[in-house]
């Protein structure tokens, strides 16, 4: 009887440490779901899948937004320096597209009370990134006229990229609309500066 009861005791002492790892585990796991979340809070899709209410949506669409429209200035901006400097038509032609595509961010942004981010001087960005990128890319762009077209791929294949994460992650119809106006724009301007290369 003794050894029952022993075997009773031993089996339910083993028991309880499995069942203590178990939510020791389970603690471990919230934590890095936990830590995971804080150094994700900007990403979308950690916005979406986590916290599928408006509120947070609505602040991931402006941030996409916001930073679509200092894209869209990057390359206008750009384009601007090189046609002053080398005065080839294709960086006159691309500017006015590119106004017009900022025109068209421009549009959401107003329909969503969202202020426009956008400094009235030629290469200047609230966004850091953008800002790096700018001063890199008029670096290159004026050593000559090809890296100029180059730097133009670079900014063409940057938006396509980015027009396209954006296009998997909203839902609202009409920037689901200009993000598809905006990336067959890149496509064209990608291919008008592959050609000249």
């Amino acid at each position: 009887m003794k050894r029952v009861t022993a075997l009773v005791v031993l089996g339910l002492i083993i028991f309880g440490a499995a069942a203590g790892y178990g939510l020791v585990h389970h603690d471990d796991t919230k934590q890095t779901t936990a830590t995971g979340q804080q150094t994700n809070t900007n990403t979308d899709s950690t916005t979406k899948t986590d916290t599928p209410t408006a509120a947070p949506k609505n602040q991931t669409t402006e941030q996409q937004l916001l930073y679509l429209i200092e894209e869209e200035k990057l390359a206008h901006d750009v384009y601007t320096v090189m046609y002053q400097q080398y005065g080839t038509n294709i960086f006159g032609n691309i500017i006015d597209s590119e106004t017009s595509h900022g025109s068209q961010v421009l549009t959401l942004l107003k329909t969503r009370n969202i202020a426009d981010p956008r400094s009235a001087t030629v290469g200047v960005f609230k966004d850091p990134d953008l800002q790096a990128l700018y001063n890199q890319l008029i670096d290159q762009a004026k050593k000559s006229l090809t890296d100029a077209y180059k730097a133009g791929v670079i900014i063409e294949e940057k938006d396509i990229a980015d027009l396209t994460t954006q296009l998997g992650t909203t839902t609202d119809q009409d920037i689901i609309d200009v993000l598809g106006i905006l990336r067959n724009g890149s496509e064209n301007h990608l291919r008008a500066f592959n050609r000249q290369l």
